[in-house]
C-alpha cells in the first residue's frame, strides 16, 4: 500500500511516504508552532523525494489527537482535503496508538502510553504488547494514572516521567517511542492487518479529551452599540 502519513498533533510536524513497511521519504520539523505553514510544503517535499505524484497514492494516515488543538485541526483539514480531491481512504490514528505502535514491546509487558496534557494532567491509554488497545483514552492526574497501572507496564510517552514518580520499581519506562509520521504509518498498517477499515475524509473527527480554551461569545457583540 502506498501510504502518505503525517502528524501535527504533537510537539513536531512530520510527514512521510511509505510502501508497506518501507520508509521511502520522511521529513520532520521540531516545534509546537508553524504547522499550518509547513505541512503542505512538507507533504509536497516527501512526495517528490519518494518519486510519487498524487495519482499514485493509495491511502492516507493522520493523527486525530489527543494533542495540540491547532495542530490537530491543521492535520485533519489537510487529510480531508486530500482525501476528497483524490478519493483516498484515510486511516485515523490516535497519538496514543501511534506511540504504542513504535514502543519496544520485546519485554512482553503491556504498553502504557502517557502523554503530557499540561496543567498537571496526562493522557493515558493501555495497549497489549502488539499495540491493540485495552481501554479507552483518559485524561487524569499522574497519580490517578498510576493507580490504573496495577501490573507492570512498559511505560512510554512525554507524560511517563510524571506517572513513574507514583509507581514502584516493577513499572518500566522507555524513551524509545517518538510521535511522528513513522509511528502513524506503523499504527495504520497494524490496524489494517488486524482488519480495521479506513474512513472517508468527511468522516474524520478529532479526538479532544479536553474542551478548548476558546469559548463562544453566546451571541454577544464585542462592538459597542
Amino acid at each position: 500500500m502506498r501510504l502518505l502519513a503525517f502528524d501535527t498533533a504533537g510537539d513536531g510536524c512530520s510527514a512521510g511516504c511509505f510502501a508497506g513497511a518501507e520508509v521511502l521519504a520522511f521529513e520532520r520539523h521540531e516545534g509546537v508552532s508553524g504547522h499550518a505553514e509547513r505541512l503542505v510544503p512538507m507533504l509536497a517535499a516527501v512526495l517528490a523525494d519518494a518519486g510519487w505524484d498524487m495519482t499514485e497514492l493509495e491511502a492516507l494516515a493522520v493523527t486525530v489527537g489527543p494533542g495540540s488543538f491547532t495542530g490537530i485541526r491543521t492535520g485533519l483539514a489537510a487529510a480531508r482535503g486530500l482525501a476528497l480531491v483524490r478519493h483516498l481512504p484515510v486511516w485515523p490514528v490516535t497519538s496514543l496508538a501511534a506511540l504504542a505502535a513504535v514502543a519496544d514491546g520485546t519485554d512482553g509487558l503491556p504498553i502504557a502510553v502517557a502523554l503530557d496534557a499540561r496543567r498537571g494532567q496526562v493522557f493515558l491509554q493501555c495497549f497489549d504488547p502488539d499495540g491493540l488497545a485495552r481501554d479507552e483514552p483518559l485524561m487524569l492526574a499522574p497519580e490517578l494514572a498510576a493507580e490504573r497501572l496495577r501490573e507492570p507496564h512498559h511505560l512510554v510517552g512525554s507524560g511517563a516521567a510524571a506517572v513513574l514518580r507514583h509507581l514502584d520499581a516493577n513499572a518500566m519506562t522507555s524513551g524509545d517511542a517518538v510521535l511522528d509520521a513513522v509511528a502513524v504509518a506503523r499504527a495504520a498498517t497494524a490496524a489494517r492487518l488486524r482488519g480495521a477499515l479506513p474512513v472517508e475524509g468527511t468522516a474524520l473527527v478529532p479526538l479532544y479529551l479536553r474542551a478548548p480554551d476558546a469559548r463562544p461569545s453566546a451571541g454577544r457583540s464585542l462592538l459597542r452599540a
